[in-house]
């Protein structure tokens, strides 16, 4: 009897689409953005703000993603299994979902180390691992709250500052790694978008029997 997974797909999905989007958009709008600023400088710190901005609701989407993705190949591992095909989707989409994550906990390490260069050293400039806190919030009595969110964030960002300090590059050399690195991270989960595509015709009625009919002509050709 078959049994419904959209909590887990529904997970999966959305943090792959804001996983490519928001990836997407950082490189194609914000950056491009930040480009029409005077001064280089100006425009590295627009960038490095909004990125790390992005970067706690981006690690929670990834979380619900990975959850999501966990769940189906749990509830679909027989069929992933026994159906010609959906193996090697299966596999492509976890060594695929392993480079992206690798890349995207890279890039924030790179990215925090122009962070540090760039707004730490400015007077004025909010950093982007604090969360900003508007003022309205604190008046209504939720500061506490708030002020907990400020300190995780805080511990995070020195956690990240220690890692981009052990990094064996400069500030300007970091700069250019990351312009490739973002460049990279819409290619791999736009790849994983294809895939996941492919992998919902693979679970088609007809695509599951053929898919398991030539496994089971391919083990008795072995057997043979």
């Amino acid at each position: 009897m078959s049994t419904r997974d959209t909590g887990f797909r529904a997970l999966h999905d959305i943090g792959l689409a804001a996983w490519f989007g928001g990836s997407l958009f950082g490189v194609a709008g914000l950056n491009a953005a930040a480009e029409e600023a005077d001064q280089q400088r100006t425009t590295a710190r627009i960038t490095s703000v909004g990125w790390a901005k992005w970067s706690p609701v981006n690690t929670a989407l990834i979380g619900a993603h990975l959850i999501g993705g966990a769940g189906l190949l749990v509830n679909n591992r027989k069929r992933a299994a026994a159906q010609k095909g959906a193996t090697g989707t299966t596999v492509a989409k976890l060594v695929l979902t392993g480079a992206a994550l690798g890349v995207t906990a890279y890039t924030r390490v790179v990215g925090k180390k122009v962070e540090d260069a760039v707004i730490h050293d400015s007077p004025g400039m909010s950093s982007s691992t604090t969360t900003h806190l508007d003022r309205g919030t604190t008046q209504e009595g939720r500061g506490g709250a708030a002020q907990a969110v400020q300190e995780a964030d805080k511990q995070a960002g020195r956690a990240m500052s220690a890692a981009a300090e052990s990094l064996p590059v400069g500030a300007a050399e970091a700069q250019r790694q990351l312009t490739v690195l973002q460049l990279i991270i819409p290619a791999l989960t736009g790849a994983l978008v294809v895939l996941n595509a492919q992998a919902g015709e693979q679970q088609k009625p007809t695509d599951q029997l053929k898919g398991v009919a030539r496994t089971v002509g391919s083990a008795l050709g072995v057997a043979a």
